[in-house]
This record gives C-alpha cells, sequence and structure tokens, in this order.
C-alpha cells in the first residue's frame, strides 16, 4: 500500500495501479527532466542517460499494480534512477579502483589542469560549481555525486560499489581538492563559497 503526501503524486499512483496510461504520462512530465540530471551526474553521455531514465519508467509501470513507496514518488524514482546507472557502470566493468588512483593529488596535477579546459564558460557561481563537479574524474565524481548529492554515507557507498570506506573517503578528499583548485581561480568566488567547500568537505 502506498501513501503519500503530495494528493497529486497519490491520485496518480492510484491511477496507475488501476492500468491508466495517462498517469503514468503525468508522472513522466513531471519528473523526466529531474532524472535526467539525476543520472547525467553519475554518467554524462545523453544517450545513455535518456535510455536508463526511459528504463525507470518502464519497470515503474511494470510494477503498478505492486508498488511499495514509503518516502515520495520523486525519492523512489530517483533511487531507482541512480541504482540503474551505477548498474550499468558495473556491468560495463567501469568500476574498479586501483591503489594509484586511490591517491590524493598534487595543486598542479594534470586533472586539476583539466577542469580548467572545458569549453563552455559558465555564468555564474553555481554553474561553474556543476561544471567542475561534470569534468571530474569519473570514479571521483561518482562517489562525491552519491555523497553530497544522494546523501549516501560512506558505508552504504562502499557497499553499493564494493570498495573500501577508506576508498570512499580518499575519493570525497580528493573531490573536494579538486573542486576547490578550479573554484580559486573562478573570479566572482566569495570568500563565503570558499568557506562552504571547505566545510562541505569534512562532514
Amino acid at each position: 500500500m502506498t501513501h503519500l503526501n503530495d494528493p497529486a503524486e497519490q491520485s496518480w499512483l492510484t491511477a496507475l495501479a488501476a492500468s491508466d496510461e495517462a498517469a503514468l504520462r503525468h508522472i513522466f512530465d513531471r519528473y523526466y527532466a529531474t532524472l535526467l540530471g539525476d543520472v547525467d551526474r553519475i554518467i554524462p553521455d545523453e544517450d545513455t542517460a535518456k535510455d536508463i531514465v526511459q528504463e525507470v519508467f518502464v519497470e515503474l509501470w511494470r510494477k503498478r499494480a505492486a508498488l511499495e513507496i514509503h518516502t515520495s514518488l520523486r525519492a523512489y524514482l530517483r533511487r531507482a534512477a541512480v541504482n540503474r546507472a551505477l548498474n550499468f557502470l558495473k556491468s560495463k566493468q567501469r568500476f574498479l579502483f586501483s591503489e594509484q588512483e586511490d591517491g590524493l593529488i598534487a595543486d598542479q596535477d594534470p586533472i586539476v589542469e583539466a577542469l580548467f579546459q572545458s569549453s563552455s564558460t559558465p555564468e555564474n557561481m553555481e554553474a561553474a560549481l556543476h561544471e567542475a563537479i561534470r569534468n571530474l574524474p569519473e570514479k571521483c565524481r561518482i562517489v562525491f555525486t552519491l555523497s553530497k548529492f544522494e546523501q549516501m554515507s560512506h558505508r552504504e557507498i562502499a557497499a553499493q560499489l564494493d570498495i573500501s570506506v577508506k576508498t570512499i573517503e580518499n575519493q570525497i578528499t580528493k573531490a573536494m581538492k579538486m573542486l576547490r583548485v578550479y573554484m580559486m581561480e573562478y573570479r566572482n568566488l566569495s570568500q563565503i563559497v570558499i568557506l562552504w567547500l571547505y566545510w562541505w568537505g569534512h562532514p
């Protein structure tokens, strides 16, 4: 049984359980773009992200009569999309860490320098930060995204990716160091934002 605080979501899910295709369309229209953004942070490939999000809605329809949602429809779909994105990466054997990757970086590391070579010019601080996150090395970006955007604990991420908690901690530390180096170069960055970036990296 599903009981949600949002009356619209509850209505859509009730209709969905009765095989009302219009309800699926309402849910798709409301959440497709945001789910695409969720997946894009993990897999910044438009075609792959679209495929994954579409699969989420196909699965929602397939399970329509037996859905158990205890948080919100948005949270349910977001977790489903993130899990599918991670399963995609693991199926491609793209999530293998080496000891070399696990280490920290120097300020002049080529990976840091690569962050400055984006072809686009962000219009504001938030856009610059998201551009920097998007250009992090793949494994570093994924761990950072799961921690800071999906609010997963280090133990949850380690279990999901079958890697150690220490590796998670090192990858997040590396991501924060790279982002701070990148954002320090952003001309409109205030001292408040610099402190925020420091605090964000020290939970």
